[in-house]
């Protein structure tokens, strides 16, 4: 009887020991997301606006395949006390390739790479629906180095047209499309541009002429990069902004 004790006893703190590690780890995570019904890592990180790099680093019990979620369990989505969360994200949409997807949101290709290291190195093992990061930390930097122009920017809907740069466009790609006097024939094409409004700013990418923009340097946005730069774009309508290309 001693020694079944005994080995109860071991057992009940062996399995003390093992769920303690968790918690501990539990204890340094700033955001937290309870799985429920139905959830998919594709749909977690679409809710919470995480990469699939970031939420398998932060939940190593995740598998690859992230068939082994559990109704009720408890995942990190931020580490406390650093910055190295991700300030803006991308989903894969049919079609998309690395190339694109930069061209998209103005990243570089190392950049997404260092952002995402499970796309592999050839970038064929996008999966539709993936969120992406595509910049990481919560700051806000000015425009770059080199001149930058006062502007009138408004905003439009692109809705799958093709811009005058050649690339279809979505609503919601953070792009923009330069007035006729920053136009240079198209030289501008693929070219970052940072645009700050009232302290923030973002970063978008040359992808179509706006000809009837308002001034010399105005600029026309699209809709989602709007958002992001105004919250109140939509009763604002045209804004005052600082932009140069980065």
């Amino acid at each position: 009887m001693l020694m079944l004790s005994q080995v109860l006893a071991a057992v009940l703190l062996s399995a003390l020991v093992v769920s303690a590690s968790p918690l501990e780890a539990r204890q340094s995570c700033s955001s937290t997301y309870t799985v429920v019904s139905g959830d998919t890592c594709a749909a977690i990180e679409s809710k919470k606006g995480i990469s699939d790099a970031q939420l398998h680093a932060l939940n190593p019990s995740i598998n690859s395949a992230c068939t082994n979620l559990q109704i009720g369990e408890v995942l990190c989505l931020s580490s406390g006390g650093t910055s190295s969360g991700c300030s803006k994200s991308y989903t894969v949409v049919s079609g998309d390739t690395c190339a694109a997807i930069e061209s998209k949101t103005g990243v570089s290709d190392a950049t997404l790479h260092s952002l995402n290291p499970s796309i592999n190195s050839s970038c064929t093992n996008l999966q539709i629906g993936q969120v992406l990061c595509v910049a990481s930390g919560g700051g806000s930097s000015p425009p770059g180095g080199g001149q930058t122009f006062n502007g009138l920017a408004t905003y439009y809907d692109p809705n799958g047209g093709r811009g005058a740069c050649g690339n279809i466009l979505q609503n919601s790609d953070f792009i923009v499309a330069l007035g006729s006097g920053h136009w240079d024939s198209g030289a501008h094409c693929g070219a970052t541009v940072n645009v700050q409004y009232q302290g923030k700013t973002i970063q978008v990418v040359a992808q179509d002429l706006c000809p009837g923009c308002q001034g010399a340097n105005g600029l026309d946005l699209s809709e989602g990069a709007m958002q992001a730069l105004d919250a109140n774009y939509i009763a604002d309508g045209v804004i005052s902004v600082v932009w140069g290309f980065a």
